[in-house]
This record gives structure tokens, sequence and C-alpha cells, in this order.
């Protein structure tokens, strides 16, 4: 895939709560290969942006776009199905279970029977870590 290819794209999105218009008509593109930073004040609006691109929430206006094509995220499940994955800010982690479960929380590979491929989800964690050059 070329460097410069469009992979996201969010146009126009708006978003209210009760007596709060968190987002108003916010526009945005990201590159493949790009790094990408959303930087604004406390209540700017940046964590609900992501919440809509994660499935958290639904926009109320705007259309957003993966890989040239428009999509609808109605929840995480379907956000994860289209390859975005969010990292919140705030500690999410589970204590009592490993690192490679903490990373695929809720996304954990099975099999047909719906029992978790331990090994995949270890050799897949550990893939992650090194791309990140954690040990």
């Amino acid at each position: 895939m070329p460097k410069n290819k469009l992979i996201l794209e969010m146009k126009n999105i708006s978003k209210s709560f009760p007596g709060v218009k968190a987002l108003d008509d916010v526009s945005f593109n990201v590159h493949m290969g790009e790094v990408f930073a959303i930087v604004g004040e406390n209540g700017a609006g940046k964590s609900t942006l992501i919440k809509i691109l994660a499935g958290s929430y639904i926009k109320d206006k705007g259309s957003i776009y993966i890989n040239g094509k428009e999509v609808n995220i109605k929840n995480p499940q379907n956000s994860l199905t289209l390859g975005i994955s969010t990292i919140y800010q705030e500690t999410s982690l589970v204590p009592e279970i490993t690192v490679a479960e903490n990373i695929f929380l809720g996304r954990q590979p099975v099999n047909k029977s719906r029992i978790i491929r331990w090994e995949k989800m270890n050799i897949g964690a550990r893939k992650i870590l090194e791309s990140l050059s954690i040990n």
C-alpha cells in the first residue's frame, strides 16, 4: 500500500449530550504510515471523538470512511471488526490476568467451539510487544 493512502477519514462529526455539544462538525484525515495526534484542553471532545471511532458512542451527524469505504460504527465489536483498536488513557488493566490476556481482553482468539486459543493469543501478544520494542 502506498504511504500516502488515506486510511481514515472522519467528516463533519457532531455529537451532543444533554446540555452539551461535545463535537461540532469535526473533520480530519489519517494517511498510511502517518503519526496523528489529537490535542486539546479538557472538555474539548478528544475522548468523545475517539469513543465514536471505537464504537462506544454513536455519532449524531457526519461520516466515517475506512480505506475509502463509508462505515457505520454501531458498537465496539463492529469497530474491532473494522481493524480499529483503542487504548484509553485511563488505566484499565485487569491485574489478576496475564499481559497477553489484557492485550486481547474482549477479543481473544477462539476456535469454532469458542474455546480460547491460548498459544495463538500468547504469540500474538509477543508480536505486538516486540513491534513496540517491549520485551
